[in-house]
């Protein structure tokens, strides 16, 4: 085997192996994305809690 055929393969296996890993990592992220959007349609919904306003009285401007 020539010097340029193996560099050709090398290099074609290093492109296929990046292919492939960034196949399953795509894959992984979509996945964990679709359980998190499952989980939180499931999750309870929250209960609103009454936030004490505080209404300052302040003297209006004056000219």
């Amino acid at each position: 085997m020539d010097p340029a055929t193996a560099k050709t393969l090398v290099s074609a296996a290093l492109v296929a192996s990046i292919a492939l890993f960034s196949l399953m990592s795509f894959q992984a992220f979509f996945a964990q994305i679709l359980a998190d959007l499952r989980d939180a349609r499931s999750a309870p919904k929250p209960v609103p809690v009454p936030v004490p306003v505080r209404a300052d009285r302040r003297t209006p401007p004056q000219a």
